[in-house]
């Protein structure tokens, strides 16, 4: 893990690490990326100069490589606008896979319960969601949540795996 004194030294520049997090680069929009690593964290430099390029701050960008440091694992905000597929590529050659978050497809719902037979009440019975909340999704009045975008998708690939979990036996 790299102190603040050397990740300042390294990078040539003076950069502030302690106080008050300036703010970040971009404004707007941001997209949620995962990084994961999958190998040893041997350019820790070179990491921190792609983050800043994306919109992270020195300060954020150290955190991002400690974090990586300890639970293998971080997750940042980075501008929307950046070339997030450059950076991924970047990232992929220093041992860091780099996902983010999935986007909301508006046809997702109908066709999932197309795939499976169901009608919207028996959909929401098996996902345990409100039919009403169902309906304006399918109907582009509202968009579902992060999380019950992952339990449709889930339920899509593994049926068995979301009753188990949704739902409890009588016997």
């Amino acid at each position: 893990m790299l102190t603040n004194s050397e990740l300042k030294a390294r990078l040539g520049h003076r950069v502030q690490i302690r106080g008050a997090d300036p703010s970040p680069s971009f404004s707007g929009e941001t997209a949620t990326l995962v990084l994961r690593l999958t190998g040893p964290l041997d350019q820790p430099i070179s990491v921190v100069r792609w983050l800043r390029d994306a919109g992270l701050t020195s300060r954020t960008a150290h955190a991002v490589i400690n974090r990586l440091a300890e639970a293998r694992l971080a997750v940042c905000d980075v501008a929307e606008g950046a070339d997030i597929a450059a950076l991924a590529a970047g990232l992929a050659k220093m041992n860091i896979h780099t996902s983010r978050r999935r986007t909301f497809a508006p046809d997702l719902i109908p066709e999932v319960r197309a795939r499976h037979g169901l009608s919207q009440r028996e959909f929401a019975a098996m996902l345990g969601i409100d039919v009403g909340a169902l309906r304006n999704w399918e109907q582009g009045r509202n968009k579902p949540d992060v999380a019950t975008l992952g339990l449709i998708t889930a339920f899509d690939t593994s049926p068995a795996i979301i009753e188990h979990a949704t739902l409890e036996p009588i016997v």
